[in-house]
């Protein structure tokens, strides 16, 4: 029998292979027509005339004679040799090859139809014998050279639509890959941080400048080894995107509206400024459609002018639980104090964000819970919760970088100002074995709060250097941090709660009230004198760290809670809740570190690197309660040796592949809580009492991993991926016991167990195919956790088992950028069993697929289909099918315009489905969600790149 998933994932199947198949039917008749042409293939090898040297990383470019038309561009490989394929055969043809300080060499031929290969032997060069400032070469720039080791790719020489951005570029450098996920690599090699100007452009995040600054305003790309951040294992690499003298100031932004079905509204707008010493961003955002955001920077990526396809993340989340209604405003700016000219990044900048958000939420709940007790029998509780929450929330920040010749200062400060108000409404029936054994609870709770956060750091971090003249180090290598915060929180919360069994004695009534004052400080201190030994000696054979952490924090706390009498209205205070605290907590760590790096390196050849590493570490850890109550007057001082341990071995072989091994052991410790050691019982929350354990002591932790690392280094066609794997135990596990009764009332205290074991397995792979214009990206990941350790459940010892596996796997293809296509699938289980009593488990599989793709005449389509089935060990199997599409158009003089007609949850099959497991339970149901709608939006980009006039 087809079931509804079934017919419907058949049905979209066709329809997604029928458009996949237009769009590619284009894309292969032109296809057809290049391939058609006999193609062939020329080598050579370069020379430095001079001493007979090979010339290494040389740029050499083909054009076509007749045209001028660039086929093909490589750098010459370690040996000076380069092979071209794929050349058109029996046309002229020109060769070039560049080199800093050298004369370029120009060849002109002709590929036999017959032998289709052509050998250009040895190409010497002849290096420039007059001192030059400048050498204007005629002609097309080199697509790519080599300056010294940063490798250079030249804008000019890639031709693209009038409307490129950055990205699209980049798509088309030799040896430059965009993943899905965002990653740049480039030769395989990861690129660390992106910059514009040598700066980061708005933040960290590398689509504000991919999608938003155009080709046209670039001058060269380039890619070097990031110096300011060693690492012995792995060099990081940078990419620098220079603009030309005429585009280093501009603005870029959007200005939306969207008005929808069902009363829905999308409104947003983006205004972004900058010059060589200022960037300045304001947004803002007004929405009924369940997107948010946490800051000013995410707003900015989020409205950028490329931001269509199947990347964009800022659709409707239809998994977010609720309605939300969403309004937000912000700020941020970046001014460069330097005087620099010479791209050294974040020399001397201030930077400071403003975001302010409100917002509503309504949550309604229908859930079912089932809880095994001895001798099979089971608790089943249904509860339906409603909740509604506002919030308003306003948040500061700056920070101060200064770099200095042998040193770096940072220093930071951040504001928050939250008020928030919430209501939530439960109604709970628990039914036992027995018909007596039933319960109904009513709890209605409601309140406002209002937290006032600040918080600061400071840190200094100074670089060894080395006094030519003497041969001696120089300077202490040490790193000191200081951070600090504050927290000043304001409640008032009510709750009233009606208990009813078949037993009357049982029934409880509460109507009680809560007004707590709170106020938190913590201070940490960081230091860390690194190399100590390299002062007195160049080059010690181990490298010795001293490093101490010093955390110190205080809570005090004030609660007056009190209970409405019986008849009247007059509230009665609690002397069983009501309470002072002053919490204080103490935590050292003082550690020495010992590691050696060992080389083993031939230039242009390999570079093989150990790294061994041994971190003894104490801690000492302090905590102090005194209260009003005195259950809560207590003291605890432990002391507790927490090693850790690694061994890392790199072998790069530059140009081929790089494999890296890790072999970590490591040990933490897991101190009690107030709230686990003493705490407060609250008689009102009748179906989860926490009694707590004074006698709780910590939990110490082992773990071993191994990770393994995997890249190819190459040009083309990249392959990266690592395994990794984790065992461990840990001693004093801390875990539940609970007592059930026939009610459904649940006493809950923590324990100490041992026999806890845990262990952990995963790894990620993709590879990436390039022919010409067209890019396939296959990857999945996955990940397998285990754990087992003893509980206790009514007296009685159980083993608990569980375990959790994430499985995804992609199939992307893009055409220029002009066409994505995405096949996926996801898959997430969990189990858990308890020897003797019950196992629960459930699993989601998601099958997904996206096409975006842009026509003729900025007319661009992009479509998503999510078929989702959710299996419950205690609940009937669940499929629900969201389809969202998108069909636009871009208009006026740089498609600056934009009108955008969009159907989300076309089948309106969208669900959200609840589902988690704990030691004693598995709870399922479903939320409210949002559902279908269609909306139609009206956008505006105004850009503009090259401000001030400059002067040639």
């Amino acid at each position: 029998m087809t079931t509804e998933y079934e017919t419907c994932l058949g049905w979209y199947l066709k329809i997604f292979t029928f458009t996949l198949a237009i769009a590619l039917g284009t894309v292969k008749v032109s296809a057809q027509k290049k391939d058609s042409v006999n193609v062939g293939t020329a080598k050579g090898l370069l020379r430095d005339s001079t001493h007979n040297y090979v010339m290494q990383a040389t740029t050499v470019s083909i054009y076509k004679v007749e045209t001028g038309e660039l086929v093909s561009y490589q750098l010459s490989d370690n040996f000076g040799r380069f092979l071209f394929r794929q050349l058109p055969v029996d046309i002229p043809l020109r060769i070039i090859a560049t080199n800093i300080g050298y004369g370029p060499v120009k060849r002109e031929f002709r590929i036999s139809q017959s032998t289709k290969t052509f050998d250009l032997k040895a190409l010497n060069m002849d290096r420039l014998t007059v001192s030059l400032k400048e050498v204007v070469v005629s002609g097309a720039p080199p697509p790519v050279q080599m300056r010294g080791d940063t490798l250079e790719f030249n804008a000019g020489a890639f031709k693209l639509d009038t409307n490129a951005v950055v990205e699209d570029m980049l798509r088309r450098l030799p040896g430059v890959t965009i993943w899905n996920d965002g990653v740049i690599t480039v030769n395989g090699k990861k690129i660390n941080r992106l910059l514009v100007e040598g700066k980061e452009f708005f933040g960290a995040d590398n689509k504000i400048a991919l999608q938003n600054l155009p080709k046209n305003a670039v001058k060269k790309i380039q890619v070097y080894q990031d110096k300011s951040e060693p690492d012995p294992i792995e060099t990081k690499t940078n990419m620098n995107i220079v603009l030309k003298k005429d585009k280093k100031d501009g603005y870029f932004g959007k200005v939306s509206g969207g008005i929808g079905t069902t009363g829905r509204y999308d409104d947003n707008g983006m205004l972004s400024y900058y010059s060589p010493k200022n960037q300045v961003s304001m947004v803002g955002a007004l929405n009924n459609v369940n997107k948010t955001a946490d800051n000013t920077n995410t707003l900015v990526s989020l409205n950028s002018f490329k931001g269509e396809g199947i990347s964009n993340d800022y659709h409707t989340d239809f998994t977010k639980p609720g309605a939300t209604v969403f309004k937000a405003a912000g700020f941020s700016g970046i001014h460069d104090f330097s005087h620099r000219d010479d791209n050294k990044p974040d020399t001397n900048r201030l930077k400071v964000n403003y975001f302010l958000a409100v917002g509503n939420n309504t949550v309604d709940q229908n859930i079912h819970t089932q809880i095994p007790l001895e001798d099979n029998g089971y608790l089943n509780q249904t509860t339906v919760n409603s909740s509604k929450f506002n919030y308003n929330g306003q948040a500061f920040s700056a920070r101060y970088d200064k770099v200095f010749d042998h040193g770096l200062l940072n220093a930071s400060y951040d504001f928050q100002h939250n008020t928030s108000s919430m209501l939530n409404v439960r109604s709970s029936t628990s039914i036992g074995n027995l018909a007596t054994d039933q319960s109904y609870s009513y709890d209605e709770q409601g309140g406002n709060k209002a937290t006032i956060f600040h918080a600061g750091s400071i840190k200094f971090t100074s670089h060894r250097y080395t006094d030519f003249g003497t041969n001696r180090n120089r300077s202490v290598e040490m790193e000191l941090s200081y951070l600090f915060s504050v927290n000043n929180t304001n409640e008032e919360n009510r709750r009233i709660t009606d208990f009813n069994a078949a037993d009357y004695s049982q029934d409880k009534h509460f109507n009680r009230r809560y007004l707590t004052a709170s106020n938190n400080i913590d201070h940490l201190i960081i230091s860390s004198f690194n190399n100590i030994l390299g002062v007195l000696q160049k080059d010690p054979y181990l490298r010795t760290d001293i490093k101490n952490t010093l955390s110190y924090s205080e809570r005090n706390q004030t609660d007056a809670v009190s209970d409405l009498l019986t008849a009247g209205s007059q509230y009665l205070p609690n002397a069983n809740l009501s309470n002072h605290l002053n919490n204080r907590i103490i935590n050292y760590r003082p550690g020495i570190n010992l590691s050696k790096v060992i080389i083993n390196a031939l230039a242009n050849r390999f570079r093989k690197t150990w790294n061994l590493s041994i971190f003894t570490e104490g801690q000492l850890f302090r905590q102090q309660n005194t209260a009003a109550l005195q259950i809560q007057n207590l003291e605890r001082n432990y002391f507790y040796f927490i090693p850790s341990a690694m061994i890392g071995y790199s072998n790069n072989q530059l140009g081929k592949f790089r494999k890296t091994y890790f072999l970590k052991y490591n040990t933490t410790v897991t101190y009690p809580t107030l709230q686990q050691l003493a705490p407060l019982v609250d008689d009102a929350n009748v179906y989860f009492l926490n009694y707590g354990n004074i006698k709780l002591r910590p939990a110490y932790m082992h773990d071993l991993s191994f990770k393994y690392e995997y890249s190819t280094v190459e040009a083309k066609n990249p392959l990266q991926g690592d395994f990794n794997v984790t065992v461990g135990q840990t001693n004093d596990f801390i875990t539940d016991s609970s007592y059930y009764d026939a009610l459904g009332r649940s006493v809950y205290y923590p324990i100490n167990v041992s026999g806890e074991k845990h262990a952990s397995l995963g790894g990620y792979l993709q590879k990436a195919f390039k022919y010409k214009d067209h890019q396939f990206q296959v990857s999945g990941k996955s990940r397998f956790n285990y754990a087992q350790y003893p509980s206790n459940l009514n007296g009685i010892n159980y083993d608990t088992k569980t375990n959790s596996w994430l499985l995804t796997a992609d199939l992307i293809y893009t055409y220029k950028g002009l066409l994505t296509a995405q096949v996926g699938e996801s898959f997430l289980g969990n189990n858990t069993s308890r020897i003797g009593i019950a196992q629960y488990k459930y699993v989601n599989w998601k099958t997904y697929s996206n096409i975006s793709f842009a026509l003729p005449k900025s007319v661009f389509f992009s479509t998503r289909m999510d078929f989702n089935k959710n299996i419950s060990s205690n609940s009937n199997n669940i499929y629900y099918t969201i389809w969202n599409i998108d069909v636009g158009y871009r208009f006026l003089k740089g498609a600056n315009g934009e009108i955008k007609l969009s159907g989300l949850d076309l089948f309106h099959q969208n669900r959200n489905v609840i589902n988690y497991m704990n030691n004693n339970s598995i709870t399922t149901g479903t939320v409210n969600v949002l559902q279908q709608y269609f909306m139609v939006t009206l956008a505006y980009y105004p850009r503009k790149f090259g401000l001030s006039k400059v002067e040639h």
